[in-house]
């Protein structure tokens, strides 16, 4: 008796770790700086790499990092300003600058911008001259912005959080119900064959 019971509980404890497991992947968002390269060109004393998250830019905040390195050592920027500008296919304009102090990552330059609209848009982003003398240089790139998703699909994740508790707890109470008939019915079989 005690050892199908034990079993049961088990098997319940280990399908809740599971599916806690399952949870925390689908609900976890990546926090990292960066996201996918959307450029990366060497433009006179920099390798400027240009980092978009989203991966897939939607209509709506993305955040846009830069990554300015020496072309001849290697070693990150640490002391150049950084512009970056979009600009869509109808002439509108979003600008911003990067700073360290905005990005999680001390390496990479971030600012946080809102496209209005979907589309492709022309990326541009302007380093200024640093503290060791070197000139401004800009590099160029393409953007394809896909449209918003609709309000439902945005906010699966946060919708459906109450009807998985409400899930784990209906399972919880079954299984709970189940193990206490299956314990009632080995005792009175007991009782029985004495």
């Amino acid at each position: 008796m005690k050892n199908n019971r034990s079993k049961l509980i088990g098997r319940y404890w280990r399908n809740s770790l599971l599916f806690v497991s399952l949870l925390l992947a689908l609900y976890s968002r990546p926090q990292a700086d960066g996201g996918g390269v959307a450029l990366h060109q060497v433009a006179g004393p920099y390798v400027v790499t240009v980092f978009i998250a989203p991966v897939t830019p939607r209509a709506g905040p993305v955040d846009v990092s830069v990554l300015a390195r020496d072309s001849a050592d290697g070693q990150a920027a640490l002391d150049v300003e950084v512009f970056v500008r979009l600009r869509s296919e109808s002439g509108m304009i979003v600008a911003g600058q990067a700073t360290r102090e905005e990005s999680r990552n001390n390496l990479l330059y971030s600012v946080s911008m809102n496209l209005p609209e979907a589309g492709r848009w022309e990326l541009e982003v302007a380093i200024g001259q640093g503290r060791q003398g070197k000139s401004a240089t800009t590099v160029l790139g393409q953007v394809s912005v896909a449209a918003p998703r609709p309000f439902l699909l945005s906010y699966w994740r946060s919708l459906s959080l109450p009807w998985v508790i409400v899930t784990l707890f209906a399972v919880n109470q079954r299984l709970k119900r189940r193990a206490a008939n299956w314990g009632n019915r080995s005792a009175t079989s007991g009782r029985l064959s004495d």
